[in-house]
């Protein structure tokens, strides 16, 4: 039974986001996209891309050849399918992290950011421009990401020995925004 719900919801998710039919192309989008799928959570010890073609040829009873296969996984259009489908299939997350599906709403939020930084060691020779941390030299990419669009909303790259809380996007920015960060960001007056 649970595993048919969630067979089901795959089913709607991706015949929301995915053409069923394609009349350019032996297999149809939605055909190919669910053999990729499932050819690959089938082969759990080792795979490769032609036993994965095979496995598709086998499941759809068509014939492709290696490079039609093969450009169709280079396209953006399959990466772009992706995608769409990921960010359905993890739209029901966002509401039920905070509670209900109006619990954004009454809180006022429309927008998730998460602000966070990494460290990128530098060659020593560069200390004296980027100092970093200890005796290494390096850089800091402080960015902060919409998690409900997965688009950039702000970066800064600054010496590797620069605190987090001294790089934070304009408060303004962040306005109607629940934002998540870590404690290298915690300031009581902010």
């Amino acid at each position: 039974m649970k595993n048919n719900s969630i067979l089901e919801k795959l089913r709607q998710c991706f015949s929301k986001v995915i053409p069923a039919t394609d009349a350019r192309s032996k297999i149809a989008p939605l055909e190919y996209v669910i053999n990729l799928i499932f050819g690959f959570v089938a082969h759990t010890n080792s795979f490769s891309l032609e036993s994965m073609r095979r496995q598709m040829i086998s499941q759809t009873q068509k014939k492709t050849n290696n490079s039609s296969f093969w450009e169709r996984l280079s396209r953006k259009r399959l990466t772009n399918f992706l995608r769409l489908a990921i960010r359905e299939l993890l739209r029901p997350f966002g509401s039920s992290i905070i509670g209900s599906g109006n619990r954004l709403e009454q809180l006022g939020v429309i927008k998730i950011r998460v602000v966070d930084s990494t460290y990128f060691k530098l060659w020593d020779g560069a200390a004296d421009d980027y100092p970093g941390t200890g005796t290494n030299a390096g850089i800091k990419w402080h960015a902060g990401f919409d998690i409900l669009t997965g688009k950039l909303h702000w970066f800064e790259l600054t010496q590797g020995s620069t605190h987090d809380r001294k790089c934070f996007p304009e408060i303004e920015s962040l306005r109607l925004s629940l934002v998540i960060v870590d404690l290298g960001y915690w300031d009581f007056n902010w």
